[in-house]
């Protein structure tokens, strides 16, 4: 009795480890990091889309992000952030304001800077059902539960490998939705694109958190 027990108990525990890290989307996963990680910069469009059914939001953005490694320069909203892989300066012409912070790796919300590889560590996947158009659909979600904001990420690949849009589910009801409008190679970005100049913003008041 003891030995079918067991036996029971290693089938449930291989069945359950394989169906946390599907393979076949580990595959598709696997393929859109590398063409995206083989650009040595680049410059996407995106509009963001926020929902939350139980508080009868549906508000909706448009911004464009240039990224280069670790650095990236996001214009939205009326603000752009400079991100020169030491330090966050988010900019605001309206009132002529910058605000400086050092710049966190580990802490930096989820974006068109992090999403290629975020699958890599941490995260349990898995392939749904394509959509109309054939687009491969995964879902992430936190191999911990609790310990982020959201609870699952939910990916649209198109069979070219590129992302095509993803949804962030958080706990509170809140949905992100990014759609991705353009992505373009920018091997002409230098270092200098993604630097914060203060010598061009002379009368620009500078509050500084670092």
């Amino acid at each position: 009795m003891k030995k079918i027990c067991l036996k029971l108990i290693f089938v449930i525990v291989t069945f359950s480890s394989s169906a946390q890290f599907d393979p076949e989307a580990e595959l598709i996963l696997e393929s859109m990091s590398t063409k995206y990680k083989s650009k040595s910069a680049f410059m996407s469009t995106f509009e963001q889309n926020l929902i939350n059914e139980m508080s009868i939001v549906n508000e909706s953005i448009s911004g464009t992000i240039y990224v280069k490694g670790d650095k990236y320069k996001l214009e939205i909203a009326g603000q752009t952030i400079f991100n020169d892989g030491q330090d966050l300066w988010s900019y605001s012409e309206e009132i002529m304001e910058v605000t400086v912070s050092t710049y966190d790796k580990e802490e930096q919300d989820i974006s068109l800077t992090n999403i290629w590889d975020l699958y890599k560590e941490g995260y349990k996947y898995g392939l749904n059902l394509p959509d109309k158009q054939g687009n491969w659909i995964i879902d992430l979600e936190p191999i911990e539960r609790g310990v982020e904001a959201f609870y699952k990420i939910r990916m649209v690949i198109t069979n070219e490998y590129d992302l095509k849009s993803f949804r962030i589910f958080e706990e509170s009801g809140n949905q992100y939705n990014y759609n991705i409008t353009k992505l373009i190679n920018r091997s002409d970005l230098t270092d200098d694109f993604f630097t914060f100049d203060l010598a061009q913003y002379p009368e620009v008041e500078i509050i500084d958190f670092r």
